[in-house]
């Protein structure tokens, strides 16, 4: 479970954008749910990515 903390870490912050974007934008409907879907997997792989890279 070790390995997952950096995903982990960047899929709450790909969730909190989307949750300001959604906010922030008034967004709804069907762009809501692929802001609420592709966000927090972006921000896991990034995350992981920016992680691997300083190791």
């Amino acid at each position: 479970m070790g390995g997952y903390g950096t995903y982990v870490v960047g899929v709450a912050l790909g969730l909190v954008a989307a949750f300001a974007l959604s906010a922030g934008l008034a967004i709804t409907g069907m762009p809501q749910l692929l802001l609420f879907g592709v966000l927090p997997a972006f921000g896991g792989a990034i995350a992981e990515r920016l992680a691997a890279r300083r190791r």
